[in-house]
């Protein structure tokens, strides 16, 4: 055993490394399920029988319209319904807040919280941003937390690591 080990270690120390970069992974939109259980679609509208889990995420191939509702493309013709899930985009940053009053946080469908404000004047740590329907961005400052950009005075972004 022993033997076996010092030989899978010598093997593994003459691999050659490669380096990336962070952003060469994350580049690109995705889609995120914001539902308890999402149902997959065929580019027919069509439902496949499959659920995707609340919370997973996916690369986003395409959006394709079908009856008036978008649906994102997470495989080979395996779809995620706009009622079920939502794009977003990677982008670190800190951001500060206005300092006029309290900043209304809203959900990832863009429905004010009747709970949460966040205190004028405040930084926070955001990973992402959504868009409204006419362009309007909103970056998350918590899990399903989102704050419009109108109401950010200052940002700093920051790199992945």
């Amino acid at each position: 055993m022993a033997v076996l080990v010092a030989l899978m270690s010598f093997t593994f120390s003459i691999l050659s490394l490669q380096s990336v970069k962070a952003e060469s992974v994350t580049n690109g939109s995705y889609v995120e399920v914001d539902v308890n259980k999402a149902e997959l679609y065929n580019s027919l509208g069509r439902k496949l029988g499959v659920y995707e889990p609340k919370n997973s995420d996916w690369y986003l191939g395409k959006t394709i319209e079908i009856s008036g509702k978008d649906f994102y493309q997470v495989a080979t013709d395996e779809y995620l319904s706009e009622n079920d899930s939502y794009v977003y985009h990677n982008r670190p940053e800190v951001i500060t807040l206005t300092k006029d009053s309290d900043v209304p946080v809203y959900n990832s469908k863009l429905v004010e919280s009747t709970s949460v404000t966040l205190a004028p004047g405040t930084s926070w740590y955001s990973d992402r941003v959504i868009y409204a329907s006419g362009g309007m961005p909103f970056v998350r400052v918590a899990t399903d937390e989102y704050v419009g950009m109108w109401y950010v005075v200052q940002q700093k972004f920051v790199q992945r690591v």
